[in-house]
């Protein structure tokens, strides 16, 4: 590997090369560094010219640096993943909190999706059930709030109307009246809080007309 002055990247010569995955490669360079590299990710150079002793020119090293950079994304990715559903945009954000370079982060978070790994549908479905357990909004609350995580306005759109296909939406209001109310809030100050919780003028009015003796009782 022969670096410039300002350290940039010249010239990446392979010592070294194994076989760790069906498109995955250990590279150990002439400079000493050893990283990985789906090949998949490699945009310029031919696969089958990664071998050793294999010499690449300043746009071919960079391809393969590029290549080593979204696999380590990639990684990263998998690991958040793992522990619970994540959205596109979201680890775009945290990948590059990390330093990873957007085209890296492109690369791996294409990858993943092409393997099912991460799904904005599956992310969102998985949101709307796990936030629905201690809060109750309604649609247009809900809709706003995955819209803010970068979901994509059809992916919302569709995420919303199976999650009310099973949930009546009334009786989620029902119980953000009740929840408001034992905290105290009443009249204009109750319907401003359902409004903002996403629920519809008239929905709230007909909850509260339909509950108004219940509410009134000490």
């Amino acid at each position: 590997m022969r670096l410039c002055n300002g350290g940039i990247l010249l010239e990446l010569c392979i010592v070294s090369i194994k076989q760790v995955g069906t498109d995955c490669v250990e590279i150990t360079s002439s400079e000493g560094p050893v990283f990985f590299v789906r090949t998949s990710y490699l945009q310029i150079v031919s696969p089958q010219s990664i071998s050793e002793g294999a010499t690449f020119s300043e746009e071919q090293t960079a391809d393969i640096i590029r290549a080593g950079e979204a696999f380590a994304a990639e990684k990263k990715c998998e690991s958040l993943l793992a522990r619970c559903e994540q959205c596109r945009a979201g680890l775009e954000r945290k990948m590059q909190q990390k330093g990873f370079s957007k085209e890296a982060i492109s690369l791996a978070l294409d990858y993943l999706e092409s393997k099912k790994y991460l799904s904005d549908e599956r992310f969102a479905a998985s949101w709307l059930r796990i936030h629905s357990v201690n809060k109750f909004q309604g649609r247009s609350r809900l809709r706003s709030e995955l819209l803010s995580r970068g979901i994509s306005r059809s992916i919302t759109e569709r995420a919303i109307e199976d999650f009310f296909a099973e949930h009546d939406e009334s009786e989620l209001c029902r119980k953000a009246i009740e929840k408001a109310t034992r905290t105290g809030r009443a009249d204009e100050k109750l319907t401003a809080y359902l409004m903002a919780s996403g629920f519809s003028y008239k929905m709230i009015q007909h909850e509260l007309n339909d509950n108004s003796d219940r509410l009134s009782r000490p």
